[in-house]
């Protein structure tokens, strides 16, 4: 294997070492932050009057004639909201309270471009005017004390932007598609050519020792009945990840298909279904970890609130957040709901923001991570009072035993990380991987 052949194994693989000079040691405190985090982002801007419906609010109904769930048909969590019927799972969870919901939740400034409320929201600022080029989960990351090769993962094809920058990543895809098989002298003859390179030496140490961190991993058998979709591999392996002792401190999920301007009906009910039996066999797999694992699912806005002519909904504004773990206030919907009619609405035509996207990870960092300095984090951005999202550091629910999940009908759509590179000024011969930066259109 030559220099250029190991450049083309590590980027489609997806390894990377976002910033040169990381070094990979074992942390001392590691036993002192026994939690993790899971970011799930649902890419393509979710509905959240779908997944989480207010029908409660008259005006739900006389804009979404055709799309709005019935109030026969919603799993209610309270008198005044209710879960999509394909949300079994999601409701399992939320009745023995290791699931809450923040309403109206996302960017306070409307960003109806994919791209760019992704690139606002990863970075942890107010809009891309005053973007760092680092992710808000790097910069956290790189406050913490060394690390263990598994520390941060993105387990996807690429490292996602907000691990970008300061801190450390690796893009690990699927755990059992990751191997670097070398023999020991063509891993000594390959170590002493990338030491002759400042920059890429520490990448391609970083690839030779999570290669060997994932040994233990790779051996540890699926413990859940997951559904076959991208998103259940997904988090299959970060259950591995955490029950072989990895270090793991935060991985980053991606699951697409929720761009729904046609036919929602149809593919909504399939991607509500597979997002809580993924997170249903996850949590039954953790087991007693569970109690120190918070899963944040969040989404880049949500929809318009009055349906479409093609029988779906365009980009809109505030959306819906999912809290999930034996970490979380659960079993409630948090958040003040802005409600539905003309004078409330975002641009006359949208559900308002009332909870900024990071005051929901704020809360966590200082609940469960014992954050006390937010400006570093979010780019001078300070948080407002806690609205009791999470349970305090060391305590946890109950944990009573949940039945499996029922088979998922429609597989969640894979989301596929486009072609362009953000290099960054470096040729791809000089940097193994990178994040990549997502250009779309706004509809």
């Amino acid at each position: 294997m030559n220099r250029r052949e190991l450049l083309k194994w590590m980027a489609i693989s997806g390894a990377a070492a976002s910033a040169p000079g990381w070094v990979w040691a074992m942390d001392a405190s590691e036993g002192s932050h026994p939690e993790r985090l899971i970011v799930l982002f649902l890419r393509g801007g979710a509905d959240g009057l779908s997944l989480c419906a207010p029908l409660g609010d008259s005006a739900y109904f006389d804009r979404r004639p055709a799309l709005a769930i019935r109030e026969a048909d919603g799993l209610p969590l309270d008198a005044f909201f209710a879960l999509h019927p394909s949300a079994g799972s999601l409701k399992t969870l939320y009745d023995a309270q290791e699931l809450g919901v923040v309403h109206a939740a996302g960017l306070f400034t409307a960003e109806r471009s994919h791209f760019e409320a992704q690139a606002v929201m990863e970075q942890g600022i107010d809009s891309l005017d005053a973007a760092p080029g680092e992710g808000w989960l790097g910069r956290y990351l790189a406050s913490l004390n060394g690390g263990t090769p598994l520390q941060a993962v993105a387990l996807d094809k690429a490292v996602p932007l907000s691990m970008a920058g300061l801190g450390s990543a690796l893009a690990l895809g699927a755990i059992d598609d990751f191997s670097l098989a070398l023999d020991a002298r063509t891993r000594l003859a390959l170590a002493d050519l990338y030491r002759l390179d400042p920059l890429l030496d520490p990448t391609a140490q970083a690839v030779f020792d999570a290669a060997g961190a994932l040994g233990p991993v790779q051996a540890l058998p699926i413990g859940a009945d997951y559904p076959p979709s991208p998103l259940g591999t997904a988090l299959a392996d970060a259950a591995r990840l955490i029950k072989s002792g990895s270090g793991l401190k935060a991985a980053a999920i991606n699951t697409g298909g929720w761009d729904t301007h046609e036919s929602q009906n149809d593919e909504i009910a399939g991607l509500i279904a597979g997002l809580g039996d993924a997170l249903l066999a996850f949590r039954n797999d953790l087991g007693e970890e569970w109690a120190r694992t918070t899963v944040v699912v969040q989404t880049e806005f949500g929809r318009r609130v009055a349906e479409n002519a093609s029988a779906g909904t365009d980009h809109g504004h505030g959306g819906v957040m999912f809290l999930a773990g034996g970490t979380v206030n659960g079993g409630q919907v948090h958040g003040d709901w802005p409600g539905l009619h003309d004078s409330a609405l975002s641009d006359g035509q949208d559900l308002t923001v009332t909870t900024d996207y990071r005051q929901v990870f704020a809360e966590l960092l200082a609940t469960r991570f014992g954050v006390t300095d937010f400006a570093p984090i979010f780019n001078g951005w300070q948080p407002g009072p806690w609205q009791g999202l999470f349970l305090p550091a060391g305590e946890a629910a109950a944990l009573p035993a949940l039945g499996a999940p029922a088979r998922l009908a429609v597989p969640t759509e894979a989301w596929t990380p486009p072609a362009s590179l953000d290099l960054g000024g470096l040729s791809l011969d000089r940097l193994a991987a990178v994040r990549s930066i997502r250009s779309e259109s706004v509809r």
